[in-house]
C-alpha cells in the first residue's frame, strides 16, 4: 500500500472549528470533505475533486468493508438455503441430502468466523477493535451487561516513540504491549481490546475484576522493567499509563470511559 496521506493535526482541527459548532452533529462524509479540503490547503497540487478520488481510493485499499459485507450476505442466503434442504432432507428422512447439508453449514461457519475475524481484528496488533467491544461487550444501546470493571491502558510516548525511532518501532511497541498484556489475561476468559490508537481497554466482570487488575498491574510493570530494544539496536523506553474504573449494568461506555 502506498504512503498514507497526512495533514498535520493542527491544520485538521482548525478546519473543523470553523466549519462546524461544538455541539452540530457531524458525518463521515463531512469529515472526509474536511480532511480533503485541508489536505488540498496544505499541498495545493492537485484539484479537491482529483484529492478525492486519490484518498477514497485508500480507502478502499486499507480495507473494503462493503466487500466485507456482502460475503456476510452471501453467506448468510447460501445458509438459509442449506439450512431448508436439511429440514427437507430430515421430513423426506434423506440421510443423503442431509449428511450433505450438514457440511455445507460446517463450511459456511468456518467462512463466517473467518469474516467476523476480519471485522473484529485490529491490523495492526491482532487483537480485538472497537467494533467487537460494541458488538460483543455492550447491549444495544452501548451500556454493560452487567456490573464490572473497565480497565484502560495507553502508551503515553507513542508519539516520541514514532518520531524518534520510526512507525515501525512504534508498532512494534503496540504488538508486544498487547501481546503480553492478552497472554496473561487469556488466563480467566479476558479480551484485550484496541480501543483507539495508543489506548487498550478490557471489560471484566465483577467476579473476576479482582484477578484482571491484579494481571493488569504485574504485566505492566513486567513490561516497564524490560529492556526494549529496535531492530537497530537503539533503547527504546516505554511509558505506560494504567486507569481503571467500575461500572454498574445499564451505564453506558462513553460515561464511565471519559471519567478515565
Amino acid at each position: 500500500m502506498p504512503k498514507l496521506l497526512t495533514v498535520k493535526y493542527t491544520d485538521f482541527a482548525t478546519e473543523l472549528d470553523a466549519r462546524f459548532e461544538g455541539d452540530q452533529d457531524i458525518s463521515s462524509l463531512d469529515i472526509f470533505d474536511t480532511f480533503v479540503h485541508t489536505l488540498h490547503s496544505a499541498t495545493n497540487v492537485l484539484k479537491e475533486e482529483d484529492l478525492k478520488a486519490l484518498v477514497f481510493n485508500q480507502f478502499k485499499a486499507y480495507g473494503d468493508f462493503d466487500q466485507t459485507m456482502r460475503e456476510v450476505a452471501k453467506n448468510v442466503s447460501s445458509i438459509q438455503q442449506t439450512t431448508k434442504d436439511a429440514i427437507d432432507a430430515i421430513d423426506n428422512n434423506d440421510q443423503g441430502s442431509l449428511k450433505s447439508a450438514y457440511s455445507q453449514l460446517k463450511d459456511y461457519q468456518k467462512r463466517i468466523e473467518e469474516l467476523e475475524k476480519d471485522i473484529y481484528t485490529d491490523d495492526t496488533t491482532g487483537m480485538y477493535n472497537s467494533k467487537f467491544l460494541f458488538q460483543h461487550e455492550l447491549d444495544d444501546q452501548d451500556t454493560f451487561k452487567y456490573d464490572g470493571i473497565l480497565m484502560h491502558l495507553s502508551v503515553n510516548n507513542f508519539a516520541d516513540i514514532n518520531k524518534e525511532h520510526g512507525h515501525e518501532a512504534g508498532d512494534i511497541v503496540l504488538k508486544f504491549v498487547s501481546k503480553m498484556l492478552q497472554k496473561n489475561l487469556k488466563s480467566v476468559g479476558i479480551h484485550l481490546i484496541r480501543y483507539i490508537g495508543v489506548q487498550f481497554v478490557v471489560v471484566a466482570k465483577e467476579g473476576v475484576s479482582t484477578k484482571v487488575q491484579g494481571i493488569f498491574k504485574d504485566t505492566v510493570n513486567l513490561i516497564l522493567s524490560k529492556k526494549f530494544k529496535t531492530h537497530a539496536g537503539e533503547m527504546l523506553n516505554i511509558e505506560l499509563q494504567l486507569e481503571q474504573r467500575t461500572f454498574e449494568k445499564g451505564q453506558t461506555f462513553q460515561e464511565v470511559y471519559t471519567q478515565i
